[in-house]
C-alpha cells in the first residue's frame, strides 16, 4: 500500500495491481503523484505485467504527463481499467501507448479544454504569458491523444472544446479505449447533491457537466420522502386497502373485548350505567368499575345519613323501656354496616375484572 488513494498489490504469479483513486497532483490536497509511482516501479522487474485501476476526476496536467512518461517506459504489459471515471488529466494516463484500456459498463471519460488553475496571477502580462503556456500544454495533450487514438488534431481539438463525455462505446470508437468489459459495471450516484463515481466523491462541476443518466439520483434515508394520504392511495392502493382491512379487524376485536370485560364486572342495580358504558360513552371495564364504586359510595353515604337522622329522633325518648340499650353501640353498628356495604360493592366489581 502506498497511501489511501494509491495502492499496489504484488503477488507472485499475478500481475502487479496498481489502484489510482482521486485527484492527480503533488500538492497536499491531492491523492496521486508521480514520485510514489516512480518509487513503486523501481522495485519491479522492467518486464513485469501491471494492471492499473483508475478512477479520477483529473488534476494537474504536469503530474499526469510525468506519470504518463514513467509508465510509457515500462517494458511489461500494462492493462488499464477505468473503474468509474477518467476525466481531464486522468485521460493522459489512460493514453499510454503501450497499454490496453478497458471500459466497464457505466464508466466514462471526459475530454475538455486546458484551463488555468483558480488563484493564479491575473495581471495583463501574466495572463498573456499564461495563454501562451496553455496553448503549449494543449498541443502537448493533443500529441498524446493523437499517438493513442490516431485521430486528426482538428478532431481532437473539437473534442476538447466540446467538453466531451465519452461512454465506453464512444471511447472505443474514437480510440481512447480498446474494449468494453460487460462483466464489470460501475455505479455513479447523486445523493443529496453529493456526486460519487463508484464510491469516489467528485466535485460538483463534474456532476454538472455529466450527461443525463450518468449519475443515478437517490434520496438518503435522512432526507426521507414526503408522503400524504392521497399520494399513498394513488401510488399504493393495494397497501392502503390492506391497512384498512387490518385496522377494521383490529377495531372489531378490541370492541368485543371491551364489551366482554364490562359484562364480567356488571353488578345488579346498575343496568343503566352498564348500558351507557357499552353503547354510548366508550368506557373501559376499569372506568366502569370506578364509576360503580362512586355510585355505591354515594348511596351508602345517603343511607348512613338516614340512619343518623333516625338515631337522632331516639335521643328525645326517656330511659324507660330502654334498659340495656346503648345508642352509641347502635351508631357504631350502623357505620360498620355502611362501610361493609361499600367494601362488598368494590369486591363485586373488581373480582370480575
Amino acid at each position: 500500500m502506498i497511501n489511501d488513494y494509491m495502492k499496489i498489490t504484488n503477488e507472485a504469479g499475478h500481475p502487479v495491481r496498481l489502484s489510482l483513486f482521486g485527484r492527480i497532483g503533488g500538492g497536499f490536497w491531492d491523492d496521486i503523484n508521480e514520485q510514489e509511482i516512480k518509487d513503486a516501479l523501481a522495485f519491479l522487474p522492467p518486464d513485469r505485467e501491471i494492471d492499473i485501476l483508475i478512477n479520477s476526476e483529473g488534476g494537474s496536467v504536469f503530474t499526469a504527463l510525468a506519470i504518463y512518461n514513467l509508465l510509457s517506459q515500462h517494458k511489461g504489459k500494462i492493462t488499464i481499467t477505468v473503474g468509474g471515471l477518467a476525466a481531464s488529466a486522468a485521460t493522459l494516463i489512460t493514453s499510454i501507448p503501450n497499454a490496453t484500456v478497458i471500459m466497464p459498463t457505466g464508466s466514462m471519460m471526459l475530454i475538455h479544454p486546458v484551463r488555468q488553475m483558480a488563484g493564479m496571477p491575473q495581471t495583463p502580462e501574466e495572463l498573456r504569458e499564461a495563454a501562451v503556456n496553455l496553448e503549449k500544454i494543449r498541443e502537448t495533450m493533443i500529441d498524446v491523444y493523437q499517438k493513442k487514438t490516431g485521430q486528426s488534431r482538428e478532431g481532437l481539438l473539437a473534442l476538447m472544446h466540446g467538453e466531451s463525455f465519452l461512454t465506453g462505446q464512444e471511447a472505443v470508437a474514437k480510440g481512447f479505449a480498446d474494449r468494453i468489459d460487460e462483466t464489470q459495471s460501475v455505479t455513479n450516484t447523486l445523493i443529496d447533491g453529493v456526486a460519487t463515481v463508484n464510491d469516489l466523491k467528485v466535485s460538483a462541476c463534474i456532476a454538472g457537466m455529466a450527461p443525463e443518466g450518468f449519475f443515478k439520483a437517490e434520496i438518503s434515508a435522512e432526507q426521507g420522502v414526503t408522503m400524504n394520504l392521497e399520494k399513498l392511495k394513488a401510488e399504493h392502493p393495494d397497501l392502503v386497502e390492506a391497512i384498512r382491512k387490518e385496522a377494521i379487524t383490529e377495531g372489531v376485536n378490541r370492541e368485543r373485548a371491551r364489551i366482554k370485560a364490562i359484562e364480567e364486572i356488571a353488578v345488579a342495580g346498575h343496568a343503566e350505567l352498564v348500558a351507557k358504558a357499552k353503547y354510548e360513552n366508550g368506557m373501559t371495564a376499569e372506568m366502569l368499575a370506578v364509576a360503580i364504586l362512586k355510585v355505591e359510595r354515594e348511596a351508602n353515604k345517603a343511607r348512613l345519613e338516614q340512619h343518623r337522622a333516625d338515631a337522632k329522633e331516639l335521643e328525645g325518648l326517656g330511659e324507660a323501656g330502654n334498659t340495656g340499650f346503648d345508642p352509641k353501640a347502635e351508631k357504631r353498628d350502623q357505620e360498620e354496616a355502611a362501610m361493609n356495604a361499600v367494601i362488598e360493592a368494590g369486591k363485586r366489581g373488581f373480582n370480575r375484572m
